[in-house]
């Protein structure tokens, strides 16, 4: 059974923009009929939710980095992965060479009239 951790309200995250973005909801929860909360002005809201959305775009931001970086090391690694492969078991790999390189030709080529 998984909690969600207790939140200790001290000074310093009364101070923080996540902290009104997180009394804001909280009001909502509270009274859904009431768009807008009464407790905090309009300024402090939006500037409570732009520091929210800026911290989501850093977010986002640094995820697609990691992807980008993932995705350009991966020819690498399965060329590395390959290659220790073939040395590891050789006889296995040229059959597997030969295997793929005939069904590469019929697909190319077609069938020999030989064959026919």
């Amino acid at each position: 059974m998984q909690t969600e951790p207790t939140r200790d309200t001290g000074e310093a995250e009364v101070e923080s923009d996540t902290y009104l973005v997180d009394q804001v909801l909280e009001q909502r929860k509270k009274d859904p009929g009431e768009a807008i909360s009464q407790d905090l002005p309009m300024s402090d809201q939006l500037a409570a939710l732009r520091a929210e959305i800026g911290r989501l775009a850093e977010s986002i931001s640094l995820i697609a980095e990691e992807a980008t970086a993932i995705v350009a090391r991966a020819p690498a690694r399965l060329r590395s992965e390959a290659e220790r492969q073939f040395h590891k078991r050789p006889l296995i790999s040229l059959l597997a060479i030969g295997i793929l390189s005939f069904h590469l030709t019929h697909a190319l080529f077609g069938s020999s009239r030989r064959m026919r």
